[in-house]
């Protein structure tokens, strides 16, 4: 009971720190083609848009800004870029079952982490493809799900590769540690930006008291 109090005082002391927090990584990719995009969403933000097919930049917020002074931003292109190269190779050798797509296949995989007020970082993936959620991975307990009947071929013969060693790699190990060095640099900045902690009584806090909302 003391524990859950307290965890509740401090959401409520430090908003965005405490409360819930996500790494979200949208790779699209068009079968046939050399086109592979990600977007990157931190807390459903975005902040970098990367084409790991030429390995460019598209654009980029302010996470980088927080991460620039360690090599996890570098580190993490690198991993994209592999990432991205596998599910092409994938894709261009996937069969569904009982499904035609109307245009050219087109692969969406998201790999996210995730995690709660003190709580354990959780890592997925889910596969849809041309707008249809196929195929979910649990990266905690390597647990692959069928959503469409179509994607039990290729659930097989992926849980049988070592693509389920390296997806979960990639989202409960470089994942998991990006969202840790970002909420580490986030912490800090927000410590730096905070105003300084008045002594009781004083005509600043005074004057400050009145001009908080009433919140």
């Amino acid at each position: 009971m003391r524990r859950s109090r307290r965890n509740r005082v401090l959401a409520r002391a430090a908003p965005g720190v405490e409360d819930a927090h996500s790494l979200w990584y949208n790779f699209n990719i068009t079968r046939g083609q050399q086109w592979c995009e990600v977007q990157g969403q931190a807390d459903q933000k975005n902040f970098l848009s990367y084409d790991c097919g030429s390995d460019k930049v598209l654009s980029m917020g302010h996470l980088e800004e927080q991460l620039d002074v360690t090599d996890a931003w570098g580190k993490q292109l690198e991993m994209l870029k592999e990432a991205g190269r596998r599910l092409r190779m994938e894709l261009a050798d996937t069969e569904l079952e009982d499904f035609t797509p109307s245009g050219p296949l087109t692969l969406q995989a998201r790999m996210s982490c995730e995690c709660e007020v003190n709580g354990p970082i959780r890592g997925s993936w889910q596969f849809s493809f041309n707008g249809q959620k196929f195929l979910l991975f649990d990266s905690n307990n390597r647990k692959w799900t069928v959503v469409q009947a179509g994607a039990r071929r290729m659930k097989e013969k992926w849980e049988d590769s070592k693509l389920t060693m390296f997806f979960q790699k990639v989202s409960m190990g470089d994942c998991k540690t990006w969202l840790r060095d970002f909420l580490m640099h986030r912490k800090k900045r927000l410590e730096l930006t905070a105003p300084p902690t008045m002594a009781p009584g004083t005509s600043q806090t005074k004057a400050m008291a009145t001009s908080l909302s009433p919140w």
